[in-house]
């Protein structure tokens, strides 16, 4: 490797559509819906989960707005979070294709979003608005859809893989 500036910069494949971002984010929110819904039908709460799931910080403050479900208010909150943050992170992976140093930002803000999500849940479970069944379907559900959410963005952006695979060969 000769250390060019053509070979460090990353060869967009097709340019930003939003709508990508919104397919990533769907799936992903669907996914890890599933995969709650298969833990409350193991935890034997069945669909009630998301009645629970729906006492977290974000989807009790759209409640309390709204005067909604709990089950409701969870689905609503969970799926525009991820449509939102799979339009974001689209758009912050176009933007690394003129600023390759980018993909090191998205992925930290990434980090820094799952670790906050973390925060949130622990802090309902621990002042007591999510049992600890509840609490650990969601971090496992969320956990699966992050992986998901994570393979959406690469599919639908093949510059952010090339660029991360550059990266972990240096």
């Amino acid at each position: 490797m000769s250390g060019t500036a053509e070979e460090s910069a990353v060869v967009p494949t097709r340019p930003f559509r939003w709508t990508d971002g919104v397919l990533v984010g769907l799936v992903a929110a669907i996914v890890s819906t599933l995969i709650l819904l298969l833990a409350g039908a193991v935890s034997g709460r069945g669909v009630h989960i998301l009645t629970d799931a729906g006492m977290t910080a974000l989807p009790a403050t759209l409640r309390a707005a709204t005067g909604i479900s709990a089950a409701l208010s969870y689905l609503l909150c969970h799926t525009l979070l991820y449509l939102l943050a799979g339009v974001v992170a689209l758009a912050l992976a176009g933007l690394a294709d003129r600023l390759p140093p980018l993909v090191a930002a998205l992925v930290l803000v990434i980090i820094i979003i799952e670790f906050g999500f973390l925060v949130l849940t622990t802090e309902s479970q621990a002042i007591g608005r999510v049992d600890q069944v509840t609490w650990r379907s969601l971090l496992i559900a969320h956990a699966v859809g992050g992986v998901v959410f994570a393979l959406g963005i690469l599919r639908a952006h093949p510059s952010v893989r090339q660029a991360l695979v550059r990266g972990y060969e240096w």
